[in-house]
């Protein structure tokens, strides 16, 4: 069965009658049977995790399947390589389950496109599978299956096989394993339960798909370009590049034919060794100082008068006194007002001092009797009470003189 960009549209009403399906979809006719699983020592497996069951849908209608790049270079490898078959285990993004089992029954053909995948111009090319298996599997069946796994730059972490990233090569034993559940676990669960659904949302994306022609046109020069390099094309990357050669415009365009940036006169330029400051005045370039702040922040006045100084050194000379007359005038503002407050502050000293002579002058007039009686009346005063305060309410504060009963304190 040749995958092609003009795939026909299959579906049934009812997906109940396995028998029906077999019939109908030639890459399930020999699914949910015993298949002699028992030479398996030289097979190869690998998980598969898609974004959704709506690609998984389209890989057991029509048999096909694709990934990225990175990816289908691994698949094509591990094909042509193989001494027995190579098996694929699928399982979709949270749905807490395997969904089905299939055998890899061609190399990756880079010509062969299917453009009614979940996301559109994104995937390309396609290998031939044959379903052996379609059943949902629950993870717990496998949870005593584990694994190591070492990403770049990652220590190595054991996992279950569930948890293994998209096209992780299962070790053989692994593989057996889980090859013999799914021939062994009897359930009546499966994909097929949605197939209804999907199979309208497949039949709107066709239709969105084949009437846009802005989708066509991209489909054809992305699909025109992944044909070049199979194995390292990314849409991603594809279409950065894209930008970034609009963005640059015709300054890189070279009018001998299409050249990239590094291959243009201006390379030379940057080739030049930096050797200073020099350099660039050799260049014929003019540097310029600007003054810093500190340079002319010497007060308001002045910071006024230079700043404008400098802003309109190229004005006639009629702005420029003008500017330093308004100067002048602030400047003897500022004068006329420090006078005024050394002449205030030698007038509040002298009032001091004569405050200071005429109550020593009291003081000494009194007797030293006097003075001793006076001192002790007012130390009198101040230690004439005691603050006496309840325990258990402090703002309950209560004055009692001294040498004299104290009150009581009420208690609450």
């Amino acid at each position: 069965m040749q995958a092609t960009s003009d795939q026909a549209f299959v579906s049934l009403e009812n997906y109940d009658d396995i028998d029906l399906i077999r019939s109908k979809f030639p890459p399930l006719a020999n699914i949910n049977i015993d298949h002699n699983l028992n030479n398996l020592k030289d097979c190869r497996f690998f998980i598969i995790r898609t974004q959704g069951e709506d690609n998984v849908h389209r890989a057991m209608k029509y048999g096909i399947w694709t990934s990225s790049s990175r990816k289908n270079e691994r698949l094509d490898e591990a094909f042509r390589n193989k001494k027995e078959d190579v098996y694929l285990f699928f399982t979709e993004i949270n749905s807490m389950c395997f969904s089905g089992m299939a055998k890899l029954t061609s190399e990756f053909n880079a010509k062969a496109h299917f453009k009614y995948w979940l996301i559109e111009n994104k995937w390309f090319g396609t290998f031939q599978i044959q379903w052996l298996y379609v059943k949902d599997i629950p993870f717990k069946h496998f949870d005593e299956i584990k694994q190591i796994q070492k990403l770049e730059g990652s220590e190595e972490t054991l996992k279950s096989v569930y948890d293994l990233i998209d096209c992780t090569e299962l070790t053989v034993d692994n593989g057996i394993k889980m090859a013999r559940i799914f021939q062994m676990e009897k359930t009546n669960k499966s994909l097929f339960e949605e197939f209804p659904q999907l199979d309208k949302l497949e039949f709107q994306s066709r239709q969105e798909r084949t009437n846009n022609i802005r989708f066509e046109k991209k489909f054809q020069e992305l699909s025109a370009v992944f044909e070049t390099i199979p194995f390292s094309f990314s849409v991603a990357s594809y279409e950065r590049k894209k930008t970034n050669r609009k963005a640059q415009g015709s300054y890189y365009q070279s009018q001998y034919g299409q050249q990239f940036y590094y291959q243009q006169p201006y390379q030379q330029y940057y080739q030049q060794p930096f050797v200073g400051i020099q350099y660039f005045i050799k260049l014929g370039y003019q540097f310029q100082q600007t003054p810093q702040y500190w340079q002319f922040n010497n007060g308001f006045y002045q910071n006024q008068y230079q700043q404008n100084q400098y802003n309109n050194n190229n004005n006639n000379e009629q702005g420029f006194n003008k500017q330093q007359q308004s100067y002048e005038k602030h400047q003897h503002l500022q004068k006329h007002y420090s006078n005024q407050q050394q002449q205030s502050n030698t007038v509040s000293q002298q009032t001091q001092q004569n405050t200071n002579q005429e109550s020593n002058q009291n003081v000494q007039s009194v007797p030293l009797e006097q003075r001793f009686q006076i001192n002790h009346q007012q130390l009198q005063k101040k230690g004439k009470f005691d603050k006496n305060r309840n325990k258990n309410n402090k703002d309950n504060i209560q004055y009692v003189e001294k040498n004299s009963t104290e009150a009581p304190v009420q208690k609450y």
